[in-house]
């Protein structure tokens, strides 16, 4: 039963209630204090349907608010992303034409910039670090299915997990201004 369905059905049992009282009456100050009894009951019962109904996270914000897209070609580090992911995805998936998206986002100093290689076939989500031209041996190297949490809440203290949000809205960034690496066979 759906949160508006079940809301409903309760909002119809204590119309219900409120019938029975008002047309079969309760027995002096003892039915009273009873249907009060009943009320609070309901009352508590409702609100309890309604916070059940709340979703576990509320929408976030945008998760890259603060990041803006760069030119992958324009970074001396990261230049060579097609080599780089290319030979990776050739290394990984032998045989098999398939691509990924690479995306580079920063928040303004170089420090901050972050690459991102989302590789839906081959299950992967790799932080490709500057410096760093072997993506095997990137300390951020996930799997898209045992990784990704579905909300943010579950990725708690984690520095290791993301959630499903997360990655969805950094797969729509790569689409709008990532690079599409192919690797064929």
């Amino acid at each position: 039963m759906g949160c508006e369905q079940g809301k409903s059905q309760i909002v119809d049992e204590m119309a219900n209630l409120v019938i029975i009282d008002y047309h079969t009456g309760w027995a002096g100050d003892a039915g009273k204090r009873s249907m009060r009894y009943v009320w609070l009951c309901i009352a508590a019962a409702t609100m309890t349907s309604v916070a059940a109904c709340v979703p576990d996270s509320q929408p976030s914000a945008s998760h890259f608010a603060d990041y803006k897209p760069f030119d992958l070609e324009t970074r001396a580090d990261f230049s060579g992303y097609e080599e780089v992911v290319g030979s990776y995805l050739r290394k990984k998936a032998v045989g098999v034409n398939t691509h990924a998206c690479v995306i580079g986002l920063t928040r303004g100093p170089r420090e901050s910039e972050a690459v991102w290689i989302i590789w839906r076939r081959g299950d992967r989500l790799i932080s490709w670090f500057s410096g760093e031209n072997n993506l095997d041996l990137s300390s951020r190297n996930l799997s898209l299915t045992k990784d990704v949490v579905p909300t943010d809440s579950e990725v708690g203290s984690s520095t290791y997990l993301v959630s499903r949000a997360w990655v969805d809205e950094l797969e729509r960034l790569c689409k709008d201004h990532g690079h599409r690496v192919k690797a064929a066979r």
